[in-house]
């Protein structure tokens, strides 16, 4: 199936992306398009015109400033499972982007049209919520923060309005015994997610977990946390027991339903193992440092 027609526009600048852009809902930003594009040939999906921010060059970064690391838009997912700032300070990053579809897919994919896209089987949205990522948005009346929390507004929704470019993603890198971790299972090689879980945690002094937050692919119509989960695991030791209390807890939090890759039931049992697996990887990260 084709697409219906479309204007298509190959900015150079942010400058002219925006003049672009406007403030019509149906154009849309091309971002690499490797969940954009399939919409548009399914017919899920029509657009007015398409802005292809590709070659935009400067929206193609990994650095570090103080205790912020910052990727710009562009950066495409395998240079996130590559990249040694990214691999050496948020291992997480890596274990979400080496398990998204294939080489083909992570070589054209980029973060900020992962995140933008906002597909509640997509990865890199549960690894920002868990990493209490902000968002960097561009207009021409200038730039906005959002965090993860309000970003994700809901099924292939975000909060950006439809003047604004998704520019830049901002994480906060901490310093001592902090760890994450992400852990998956998939349909098939390269298939989508069943279920996915972010998690990052600090440990305390004496070996219990001071802070965490765990977030869920695939398991609701949009990414999800599992709030109560995260509380109940605070001041506490990762025994079985209060890793099963915490992956009962985001079970119950979860809004799993069948679908053609996995059943309600299914999908709940393997997320009650994803969370205790995860936490445990973060656990046992974090208390190395």
């Amino acid at each position: 199936m084709y697409p219906k027609s479309f204007d298509y526009f190959s900015p150079k600048s942010l400058g002219e992306a925006l003049d672009l852009l406007g403030t019509d809902p149906e154009v849309k930003i091309l971002a690499g398009g490797q969940s954009l594009i399939p919409s548009l040939k399914l017919r899920a999906l029509s657009v007015k015109g398409l802005v292809d921010i590709t070659g935009i060059k400067e929206l193609c970064y990994v650095r570090q400033e103080g205790h912020v690391l910052k990727i710009g838009a562009l950066t495409t997912v395998a240079f996130l499972e590559n990249d040694q700032t990214v691999t050496s300070s948020l291992p997480i990053m890596r274990e979400a982007a080496e398990q998204i579809a294939d080489p083909l897919v992570r070589n054209r994919g980029t973060i900020g049209g992962n995140l933008s896209h906002a597909d509640p089987v997509n990865d890199l949205p549960a690894v920002t919520l868990a990493l209490n990522s902000s968002m960097v948005a561009i207009s021409k009346q200038g730039t906005r923060r959002m965090g993860g929390d309000s970003f994700f507004a809901e099924a292939s929704h975000t909060a950006l309005t439809p003047e604004e470019i998704l520019i830049e993603v901002e994480i906060p890198v901490q310093e001592g015994r902090v760890g994450s971790a992400y852990r998956k299972v998939r349909k098939g090689s390269g298939g989508f997610s069943i279920a996915g879980v972010a998690s990052c945690l600090s440990v305390a002094n004496d070996g219990t977990i001071a802070q965490c937050r765990i977030a869920m692919t695939a398991v609701a119509p949009k990414v999800l946390r599992a709030e109560n989960a995260e509380q109940t695991l605070l001041g506490k030791m990762p025994t079985d027991s209060v890793l099963d209390r915490a992956a009962e807890l985001a079970v119950r939090a979860s809004r799993a339903s069948s679908d053609l890759n996995a059943s309600r039931e299914y999908r709940r049992s393997i997320l009650h193992t994803l969370v205790k697996e995860s936490v445990s990887a973060s656990y046992e990260r974090a208390a190395a440092q």
